[in-house]
């Protein structure tokens, strides 16, 4: 924390920043490549993934191994989900030739995760197109060559968590506006994924998105259905496995994304099964603050 503190007190951009983070962490925890991705506005005023900042521990490691669409695509499946550290092997994420590739530079673990914060983030210098800060998301990537430990993954989150804090004491991230209407609410849409957001619109405000998976499920049960005389017609079999499991999970607690981790079930099959229910209109779709959303508008091809 002293060295963080000491490095962030000479330090003036953002970007600096990471770079410094990158160089740390590579140093201290061998890591062998680290990848920040970050959204970046476009002139069409939509929010894409961006690489903001890679190293790799060696200087000869090609760029089109590390910076490449499966790249990308790992990058956006961790920013949808939008979920803490996770370790997989590289086998698990790349085909079988990248992975050769990978192995030939010590990568042979990736410790991916997301963190937000309720600060804005710069843009890039010298980006094309709109200079609007955007709320802080990172996505991050990091290659070890050794299977990496729960302290590791301890210390990755903690300081980045610390960094973020002091970034934004010392003013290289910005306070998000007092007026809910001047906070930048530009649509998230990444190519080759499901990304999506909803707009809920507030009361006098103009809306804003909500992610996908951070729609809250609930149980609803359909007029007709109750007021039928068969009384098993409730309970209606749901055919689909997967809509069986599902929605024995819903509570009208839990997120998409929390039923994701709590059924063990896979993003892609949440979401059909989720469609099959609405359908069927055995639940509806809520954000946090409780207001619904048109899930059959969400769920058009």
């Amino acid at each position: 924390m002293n060295l963080l503190l000491r490095a962030v007190s000479a330090i003036y951009t953002v970007d600096e920043l990471f770079q410094w983070l990158c160089y740390a962490f590579i140093e201290h925890f061998q890591i062998e490549l680290i990848e920040f991705w970050t959204p970046l506005l476009t002139p069409a005023r939509t929010s894409v993934l961006h690489l903001r900042t890679m190293l790799p521990r060696d200087p000869n490691l090609p760029e089109q191994i590390t910076y490449n669409e499966q790249m990308l695509l790992i990058a956006q499946r961790l920013a949808f989900e939008q979920r803490p550290i996770q370790t997989f092997s590289i086998e698990m994420l790349f085909p079988p030739q990248q992975v050769s590739l990978l192995h030939q530079y010590a990568c042979h673990y990736c410790l991916g995760g997301f963190m937000s914060s309720p600060v804005l983030l710069p843009a890039p210098p010298a980006t094309p197109g709109p200079q609007e800060p955007l709320p802080f998301a990172l996505t991050y990537l990091f290659f070890t060559s050794y299977p990496p430990q729960a302290d590791l993954q301890h210390a990755i989150t903690t300081l980045l968590r610390q960094a973020v804090g002091l970034a934004t004491q010392r003013g290289l991230l910005l306070p998000l506006p007092t007026s809910p209407s001047a906070t930048p609410g530009p649509n998230m849409t990444v190519p080759g994924t499901v990304l999506a957001s909803m707009r809920t619109p507030g009361p006098g405000h103009q809306s804003q998105p909500v992610p996908l998976t951070a729609l809250i499920p609930r149980r609803k049960e359909d007029a007709e259905l109750l007021t039928s005389e068969n009384p098993f017609a409730r309970s209606a079999a749901i055919s689909d496995k997967r809509a069986r499991r599902l929605h024995a999970a819903i509570d009208g607690v839990q997120s998409i994304a929390e039923l994701v981790h709590s059924t063990g079930m896979e993003l892609a099959d949440v979401l059909a099964a989720l469609h099959i229910l609405v359908k069927m209109r055995r639940v509806e779709l809520v954000d946090p603050d409780g207001r619904p959303v048109s899930a059959e508008r969400l769920f058009e091809s």
